[in-house]
């Protein structure tokens, strides 16, 4: 009875910690999800504020596009360890300048100084009608001689003006379809055992996407994919595995944010046989510490033949996953994009 009690007290007491492990960091949520952020070029200007409570993320503040504002939810939403997010963002449109004020009206002026410009003219009159007289008393001087004017010269045609240039073209705006197959070509490597859950990289277009037998958006194009979840095959038990999904596109100095299928790659698993060798070896030292003095003993024996089962596990690891550079990836659109083409100008006709 004293040895079961003993058992049943060692697997409450582990149990206790994993439940306990498995509780979120909000502190390093907050850390990731601002980090992420940060980098993303769409959100340069917006002022967000992220707060955490058990993996319940909240995001408040303003941002200047609608692109950022999906880009800031797809981060929160996506950041390993976020159960929820409260998205109370606002995008701030800017404001046109108000129209400068409209000038005073001229003041009407007064009786009083009415009279007095009309005394101010009167007193004056004399003197000029004295002047005048006695300028048309001088005698007009002798008209000078005047050379004869030259001969017309002959007026030449204006040469003729070229036509005036086509107005530039205009830029197009045109839906790429959900369903449409996105072919990549990865520039950055993902590693299993290095790289984890919310990291982005870096890749480019391996395929031009083309709507209505019209080229909408060249190869090598810069595409960026964010890892979504990552886990690396442990020493007991599990599998590497990685999951990416498109994040954006950038093309002609736009930036358009994409939903995509994900892409996922799995290494060989190290199955059930595992945990039966590291199981047994905790139960045979159970046995061996419970013949050993029974109670104490017995838990030390478990711990001792729990460690001889990892010291063999430990041997075998599992396969880690790894996405070098240079791999082509296919994903395709969950959500259509709609993106801005600037057409060819045609040469004028000869």
């Amino acid at each position: 009875m004293r040895q079961n009690s003993t058992l049943l007290a060692a697997l409450l007491a582990v149990a206790l910690v994993a439940g306990c492990s498995s509780k979120p960091n909000d502190a390093a949520l907050v850390t990731n999800i601002q980090s992420q952020m940060f980098a993303d070029p769409s959100l340069k200007n917006a002022n967000i504020q992220v707060v955490s409570n058990n993996g319940e993320v909240t995001l408040t503040g303003t941002v200047p596009s609608d692109a950022g504002h999906l880009d800031a939810y797809k981060i929160a939403s996506g950041t390993q360890g976020v159960t929820k997010v409260n998205d109370q963002i606002t995008v701030q449109v800017a404001q046109a300048a108000p129209p400068p004020p409209e000038p005073a009206p001229a003041r009407a002026k007064t009786k009083k100084e009415l009279r007095a410009e009309k005394a101010h003219a009167k007193k004056h009159e004399p003197e000029q009608i004295k002047n005048t007289e006695s300028a048309s008393n001088v005698a007009p001087p002798p008209p000078a001689e005047t050379a004869p004017p030259p001969p017309p010269q002959p007026v030449a045609a204006p040469a003729p003006q070229p036509p005036p240039p086509p107005p530039p073209p205009q830029p197009k705006q045109i839906e790429v379809a959900a369903g449409t197959t996105l072919t990549i070509r990865m520039i950055d490597g993902v590693d299993s055992s290095v790289n984890r859950a919310g990291e982005i990289f870096h890749a480019s277009l391996e395929n031009p996407v083309v709507v209505d037998n019209q080229v909408i958006v060249s190869k090598g194009a810069d595409v960026y994919v964010r890892l979504t979840d990552a886990s690396s095959a442990g020493k007991f038990a599990g599998k590497s595995e990685l999951h990416l999904e498109l994040v954006k596109l950038e093309f002609q100095g736009r930036s358009y944010p994409l939903v995509s299928s994900t892409y996922s790659v799995e290494g060989s698993s190290r199955g059930k046989n595992t945990a039966e060798k590291v199981g047994g070896g905790a139960v045979l030292g159970t046995l061996i510490g419970a013949l050993a003095g029974g109670g104490k003993g017995a838990a030390i024996g478990a711990a001792v033949g729990g460690a001889g089962g990892g010291v063999y596990q430990g041997a075998t690891h599992g396969k880690q996953v790894r996405i070098p550079s240079e791999t082509k990836l296919d994903f395709q659109l969950d959500q259509p994009v709609t993106v801005t083409v600037m057409p060819r100008s045609t040469p004028p006709a000869q």
